[in-house]
């Protein structure tokens, strides 16, 4: 019922009433729930200063630790710190009066039980309170808000995890913006609870967060992304995760910080790149991204094993430093599934061009080929691909064509009833924007071609498969799940 409740108001209030305007900001992972982030001249820091991290946590390293408190790059010019709550492995009174001390251009917002607790250790100075805002919030009490400087924050307290028990403990979720444009959330060690954010209902629907920083136990509830979606948030990235990564987190398909120094761009957009669509009765969703980003075609790491999965995926880009931002099923393949058209990753030819036509829908020609080249991005009718001289980087074949030159593909019936759950990627005219589209319900082909061509109007798309089609996206906490795959097509941030 409460997962019910959120949803209804969620879909009820729409957009939100004001976005965040256009910028780019960074996160960059501490350590645990420590994490600093910069837009323009802009820098705060969130948890950054844990007395211990139990040994299951990981803890502030040395270095780090030291350039935080001598205001050394990249912690220099720090213009706030927040504290979420007052454990140890989020706050040390002491090292918090240590970096007032030395930090003498710096702010300083927290619970005021985290107060109480500087206030008697070792070297505290009254003169440290014309630097502190301290919030005593109740349960359910109204948000509180205030300024510093180009910073406009506010919180809420919502109850510690595991409510109702450490009810007493002062958990603050921020939400901050910076330099009016790029705006977080931190929600320190917030419950799972649906009830705790329902009064909340029209704060969180006043402005959009760009990116939050959910503890990660949030993501591993079914409710857990309504939270989110009730919360106005963009994007997710977890936080508080052990040193040992739980297996039903990685299988999630969420993006989590685990890394010590790895880093998030917040985009301000005021949108996601995934949107639900209804078009002719029939559900979709549709993903659209600059032709600029970093799209790239997958099949298995070092060629000699598919990945199979996003899951593993993911973590094969994340040891290597980069982050899976959106994936889909990216092109028919053969039971050991290897490609079944032509395919090239990275310069490396795995398949040659087929031209030959068949009974299945690979074979339904004309069929196409999805290319990424240096300079453009597009789709093209595998016999027109094959006369032209394109200085590409990756592609893949598949088929049938859903759209040519702004045509429907000539064999498709609008009263098919050969119906199932289909997915496609198709280009703009001006070659600027890629659109990969999923159904999320069975239809036919035509249904399927006229999306592309009547609501996202690409002259050009391509029929990528049916019944496997499957799509990963980490900021709405989607991962589709379904038997191993062949080609993938993937973002990387």
């Amino acid at each position: 019922m409460l997962r019910l409740i959120i949803s209804l108001l969620f879909f009820v209030s729409g957009t939100s009433l004001s976005n965040a305007h256009d910028g780019q900001g960074e996160a960059r992972y501490i350590a645990n729930e420590a994490v600093m982030v910069t837009a323009e001249d802009i820098k705060v820091l969130f948890d950054p200063l844990p007395l211990t991290g139990f040994g299951t946590y990981p803890e502030v390293s040395q270095k780090d630790r030291e350039a935080i408190m001598a205001g050394t790059p990249p912690f220099d010019g720090v213009d706030a710190v927040f504290i979420s709550h007052a454990h140890r492995d989020h706050f040390s009174a002491d090292a918090m009066n240590s970096f007032m001390a030395a930090r003498a251009e710096t702010r300083l917002v927290l619970p005021e039980q985290g107060l109480d607790m500087m206030q008697s250790a070792k070297g505290w100075s009254d003169d440290f309170l014309l630097r502190i805002t301290s919030m005593a919030l109740e349960f359910g009490g109204a948000p509180q808000s205030f300024v510093i400087g180009d910073i406009e924050a506010s919180a809420v307290r919502i109850p510690h995890s595991g409510w109702p028990q450490r009810a007493d403990v002062e958990n603050l979720v921020y939400r901050v913006k910076l330099n009016d444009g790029v705006t977080i959330a931190h929600m320190g060690d917030a419950d799972i609870n649906p009830s705790h954010y329902v009064s909340y209902q029209e704060y969180w629907q006043d402005q959009t967060t760009n990116l939050a920083f959910p503890p990660y136990w949030i993501f591993l509830y079914p409710y857990g992304q309504d939270i989110l979606k009730f919360m106005n948030v963009e994007e997710s990235v977890g936080i508080h995760v052990p040193l040992k990564v739980p297996a039903d987190l990685k299988a999630s398909g969420a993006d989590y910080f685990s890394v010590r120094g790895e880093t998030r761009i917040i985009g301000t957009t005021g949108h996601k790149n995934c949107a639900s669509k209804d078009f002719d009765g029939a559900e979709f969703t549709v993903c659209t991204f600059d032709a600029s980003e970093d799209i790239r075609l997958f099949w298995g790491g070092g060629g000699e094993a598919p990945f199979g999965n996003f899951k593993t995926l993911a973590e094969h880009l994340k040891s290597e430093n980069q982050t899976l931002g959106f994936a889909m099923n990216g092109g028919m393949y053969h039971a050991d599934r290897k490609p079944v058209g032509y395919y090239l990753e990275n310069g490396d030819q795995r398949q040659s061009l087929q031209t030959k036509a068949n009974n299945d829908n690979f074979g339904l020609l004309p069929n196409g080929v999805f290319y990424i080249g240096k300079d453009a991005i597009g789709v093209m009718e595998t016999k027109t691909f094959a006369l032209k001289d394109l200085d590409i980087v990756s592609a893949t074949q598949s088929g049938p064509m859903l759209v040519i030159d702004g045509d429907l593909h000539p064999k498709f019936r609008v009263n098919s009833t050969s119906k199932k759950r289909r997915n496609g990627v198709g280009v703009s005219a001006d070659g600027e924007s890629v659109y990969f589209a999923i159904s999320e319900e069975p239809v036919n082909f035509h249904t399927f071609a006229r999306l592309f061509r009547d609501d996202l109007n690409a002259p050009n798309a391509l029929y990528l498969d049916g019944v496997v089609s499957r799509m990963f996206d980490p900021s709405s906490g989607r991962n589709d799940p379904g038997m191993p795959m062949g080609p993938i097509i993937g973002v990387v941030r």
